[in-house]
């Protein structure tokens, strides 16, 4: 199972693992990525590098690695929703077929999205890239440069990563992560601070799903503002349905003294 952590340095990344990296200064991204990228060289993975073709990365080129540069050849930086997601499936497969132990991606973030990218977007990539990254031999770390992204993107974006790495300018209070086809995990506090992008992400999740399961176990509170973005994000969409699993006492309290354990709601709370 899963886990939200985070994490001093890329040292601790293995399979399975979906990082949001948010760098602070320059010199950081080079120096810890190529400590990130040559463990996985001398553990048998596949490197790949996403980002500007830099003398930096060479070394980590074919046959051992692949550098793609999203805005080589193009008009402007910035890939559709799908293309990273698409890489990263068909590259770890490859990477399987030829006997690597598993896929490393390094994906500098401002080289993928383009500059007005919304915090939707952010969602909906982020959280289809987790889940496929769970269910393969592989591991990502997503590197956001901070300054460079708005604030609110950078939220989000370290809300729908199970582990974190670097400074966040706002440590995110929740986390929502892929435990299963139609299961995420939520650890942390859903409260005022984080209900905006709390209901970003289940209403992405929601146009995929007719039900929604959200596992609680690692979820410490969530408030008033956090449930009725939770209902609201539910009753946007019709015929949708979210169940809440493993939510602790105060949890159920908070949502019985609401009113929210109403057969009306499309959301409920199971043991």
């Amino acid at each position: 199972m899963r886990i939200a952590r985070s994490v001093a340095t890329l040292g601790p990344v293995d399979i399975g693992d979906h990082v949001c990296w948010v760098v602070t200064r320059p010199g950081d991204l080079r120096r810890a990525a190529r400590g990130y990228l040559s463990d996985g060289r001398n553990l048998g993975d596949k490197i790949m590098v996403v980002g500007p073709s830099t003398p930096a990365w060479r070394e980590f080129r074919a046959p051992h690695g692949l550098l793609v540069d999203p805005a080589a050849g193009r008009t402007g930086v910035g890939w559709d929703a799908d293309a990273l997601v698409s890489l990263v499936r068909q590259e770890a497969e490859t990477a399987d077929r030829q006997g690597f132990r598993a896929l490393r991606v390094l994906a500098q973030m401002d080289r993928v999205w383009p500059a007005d990218i919304t915090a939707e977007q952010v969602a909906d990539h982020e959280l289809r890239l987790d889940a496929l990254t769970g269910a393969t031999e592989a591991m990502v770390v997503c590197a956001y440069a901070s300054p460079g992204f708005a604030p609110e993107v950078l939220e989000q974006a370290a809300s729908v990563h199970p582990h974190f790495a670097g400074a966040p300018v706002q440590t995110p209070s929740f986390q929502m992560f892929s435990q299963a086809a139609d299961c995420w995990s939520v650890s942390g506090v859903v409260d005022a601070d984080g209900a905006g992008a709390f209901r970003v992400a289940v209403t992405g999740l929601l146009r995929t799903l007719a039900t929604l399961r959200l596992r609680c176990d690692g979820l410490q509170l969530m408030d008033a503002v956090g449930m009725r973005a939770l209902a609201e994000a539910a009753a946007a969409l019709p015929g949708r349905r979210v169940v809440l699993e493993r939510a602790n006492p105060t949890v159920r309290r908070c949502w019985e003294l609401l009113g929210y354990d109403d057969p009306a709601v499309p959301a409920e709370l199971v043991p």
